[in-house]
C-alpha cells in the first residue's frame, strides 16, 4: 500500500515537473519571439528613420545647390548685335559662353550661340544649345511659313507673347526627333530675328532672357 502511494506521488511530481518545464520552454519562447519581434520592428523603424532624413537632406542639398547656381549666374553680362541688325541685345548668365558664327559684315545672316560654359562645336549640327540668336535676312512671314506643316500636324503650339512691348510669335514643341525646345520670331525692319532654345532644360534662363531683350526697329 505504502509503495503503491509512493509510486502515485513520484508520477505526479514528474507530471508537475515536465509540465513546468514545458510552460518555462514555452514562456522563453515566446519571450525570444516578443524580442526577435521588437528587435525586427526597432530596425524596420529606425531604417525607415534614417531614410526619411537621408532623403531630407538630398532634397535640401539639391534646393541649396540649385538656388547656388541661380545666384552664380549674376550679375548678369550684355549682349547686342551690330546696329545694323537692329542692335538686337538682352541680359545672359555670367557663367555662359557666346560665340558669333557669323557677324553679318559679309552681309549674310547673323547667327550667335550662347550656351553654359562653353559653346559646343557648330560643325556637329546634332548639338543642342541653350540660345541661338538668327538675325535673318528675310521677311517675317516668310520665315514664319516654315513651321506650318509642323504646326498642322500638332508638333508645335504657338502663341502671341510681348517682350517689353515687342510683339513676337512663339512656337513651342518637337522640332525635330531630337530638339523639343521653343522659338522666338520677332520683325526687326526689314529683317526677322529669331531666338532658339533647343531643350526644356533651359527653358528658366531662355524666358529671363527674353524678359531682357530689347532693339532698335
Amino acid at each position: 500500500m505504502r509503495n503503491r502511494y509512493q509510486s502515485g506521488s513520484t508520477t505526479g511530481w514528474m507530471i508537475a515537473a515536465v509540465c513546468g518545464i514545458a510552460l518555462f520552454l514555452a514562456a522563453a519562447a515566446f519571450a525570444v519571439w516578443s524580442f526577435m519581434a521588437y528587435t525586427e520592428q526597432k530596425t524596420d523603424v529606425e531604417g525607415k528613420t534614417k531614410l526619411a532624413v537621408a532623403e531630407a537632406v538630398k532634397r535640401q542639398s539639391e534646393e541649396d545647390q540649385k538656388k547656388f547656381n541661380e545666384e552664380y549666374k549674376k550679375p548678369y553680362l550684355d549682349f547686342s548685335s551690330p546696329s545694323e541688325y537692329g542692335r538686337v541685345s538682352f541680359e545672359y548668365p555670367r557663367t555662359w559662353s557666346v560665340y558669333v558664327e557669323n557677324d553679318g559684315s559679309n552681309r549674310r545672316d547673323y547667327k550667335a550661340y550662347l550656351h553654359p560654359v562653353a559653346v559646343p562645336p557648330i560643325s556637329d549640327r546634332s548639338n543642342l544649345y541653350a540660345v541661338r540668336l538668327e538675325i535673318i535676312n528675310q521677311d517675317y512671314d516668310d520665315v514664319l511659313r516654315q513651321y506650318e506643316q509642323l504646326l498642322k500636324r500638332g508638333d508645335l503650339s504657338s502663341s502671341t507673347p510681348e517682350y517689353n512691348g515687342h510683339a513676337s510669335t512663339r512656337l513651342d514643341g518637337r522640332f525635330s526627333e531630337t530638339v523639343r525646345g521653343s522659338v522666338v520670331l520677332m520683325r526687326v525692319r526689314d529683317k526677322t530675328i529669331r531666338l532658339s532654345s533647343d531643350a526644356e532644360t533651359f527653358k528658366d534662363d531662355f524666358a529671363q532672357l527674353l524678359s531682357t531683350i530689347d532693339f532698335i526697329n
